[in-house]
C-alpha cells in the first residue's frame, strides 16, 4: 500500500456505525497504515430541526473516545480528530461557530440531505434523477462557497445513489457546476478528498472518479486527502492502491495531512 493515510472513517460515535473507534485503529495497524482521522457525523437540518444526538454532549464524548485511542496507540499509529459536518451552508455563522468550538485538525463538509431527506432514503428513478441531481449540486455549491471545512467529501456523490439504481450519473449535466465548485474550493485554499465508500460494493469508481480529478489539477488544485469513509474495520484503507494510480494517472505527486487544521504536503 503507497498511500497510508486514511483521513475519512467513522465510529460507533456516529450514528450509523457500530464500531468502537479501538477496533478500527486496529485494522489501520494491522494494514500497515501511519496515520488516520475519526471523522464522525455531526449534521445540520433546515427549519429548526435539531437531533438528540448532535450536540455539545455528542462532540465530547468523541473526544473522550479519541483521547483514550490516542493513547493506546501511542508509536503505532497517528490518531487526528476531525469531523464530517454535513450541510454547513444552512445557517452558515451558526453553524461554523459549532466547528471552530472545537480543537479538530481535519474537518470533512459534506451534502448528505436535501430538505432533511437523507439521500440514501431517496429511491432515484429516472423520472425524478435530475431533480434529485440539480437539488444536490445547488447545495453542493452553496457549501463551496459557505463552509468552514478543510476539505470537500465525496464531491460526486450524487453518483452513488444512481448506481444503487442502474442509473448513469448524468456527469455531463452537472460539468460546468462541478468546476465552478472546485473554482471555489480552490480560492478558498480548501481542498477535496478521494472517497473509496463505493469500491467493492456499489460501484467501481471512487469519489470524485478519474475526470473530476484531472479537472481539479488543472484548475490548479492541490489539497487532497484519500479517505475510507470506513464504517466498519474491514473496509479501513480499502482500494488504496487504486487510488494511488488515480492520484498518479491525475498529476498528484503528494497528498494532504492536517494538523490543528493545517495543511502539510506528503509524497506519495
Amino acid at each position: 500500500m503507497k498511500v497510508l493515510y486514511d483521513y475519512h472513517m467513522h465510529s460507533e460515535i456516529s450514528p450509523d456505525a457500530h464500531f468502537p473507534m479501538e477496533e478500527m485503529c486496529d485494522s489501520a495497524v494491522k494494514k500497515g497504515l501511519r496515520e488516520i482521522a475519526f471523522t464522525d457525523h455531526y449534521e445540520f437540518y433546515v427549519n429548526g430541526v435539531t437531533k438528540p444526538y448532535f450536540n455539545e454532549a455528542y462532540i465530547e464524548d468523541y473526544f473522550l473516545a479519541l483521547k483514550k485511542c490516542q493513547k493506546r496507540f501511542e508509536g503505532q499509529l497517528v490518531v487526528k480528530s476531525g469531523m464530517e459536518f454535513g450541510q454547513l451552508y444552512i445557517n452558515p455563522e451558526i453553524n461554523n461557530a459549532v466547528v471552530a468550538r472545537y480543537p479538530f485538525d481535519f474537518v470533512l463538509g459534506s451534502v448528505h440531505k436535501l430538505e432533511n431527506i437523507d439521500l440514501t432514503q431517496l429511491i432515484i428513478t429516472e423520472k425524478n434523477a435530475e431533480s434529485v441531481g440539480d437539488a444536490y449540486y445547488y447545495h453542493l455549491l452553496e457549501l463551496s462557497e459557505e463552509g468552514d471545512f478543510d476539505c470537500l467529501a465525496h464531491i460526486d456523490y450524487f453518483k452513488k445513489h444512481c448506481a444503487k439504481q442502474g442509473l448513469a450519473d448524468l456527469h455531463e449535466k452537472y460539468e460546468s457546476i462541478i468546476r465552478k465548485v472546485l473554482e471555489n474550493i480552490i480560492n478558498r485554499g480548501k481542498g477535496i478528498e478521494i472517497n473509496t465508500a463505493c469500491m467493492g460494493e456499489i460501484l467501481e469508481d471512487t469519489m470524485p472518479g478519474l475526470p473530476i480529478l484531472k479537472l481539479y489539477k488543472e484548475l490548479g488544485g492541490s489539497i487532497i486527502t484519500v479517505g475510507s469513509d470506513s464504517h466498519r474495520p474491514e473496509r479501513v484503507g480499502y482500494g488504496f492502491d487504486e487510488v494511488y494510480q488515480k492520484l498518479k494517472e491525475a498529476g498528484f505527486d503528494s497528498i494532504s495531512v492536517f494538523k490543528n487544521r493545517k495543511n502539510k504536503q506528503q509524497p506519495i
